[in-house]
């Protein structure tokens, strides 16, 4: 019978841990609510598909961690008070 490709949160932690690839469910959950993995969410349950958990936790978009808001430019050199 093959793995089953869309998973829950714990199905999703438990399969990462059988593949040698460890996440915890907290991380997992911010990944979700962040959008670093795209899901579905059928009432509460949030239904994960196994590539896109791959993808995430390999970096296949060749960024880790990208920032989530824009990061400030300074308006210009500020005085450091003596």
């Amino acid at each position: 019978m093959p793995e089953k490709q869309i998973l829950t949160i714990q199905e999703t932690v438990s399969r990462a841990k059988q593949e040698g690839m460890p996440v915890s469910e907290y991380t997992l959950r911010r990944a979700l609510r962040c959008g670093a993995i795209p899901c579905r969410t059928v009432g509460k349950k949030y239904l994960i598909a196994w590539k896109n958990v791959v993808k995430w936790l390999l970096c296949e978009d060749g960024q880790d961690n990208a920032p989530t808001a824009p990061i400030p430019v300074p308006a210009g050199i500020r005085r450091i008070p003596e």
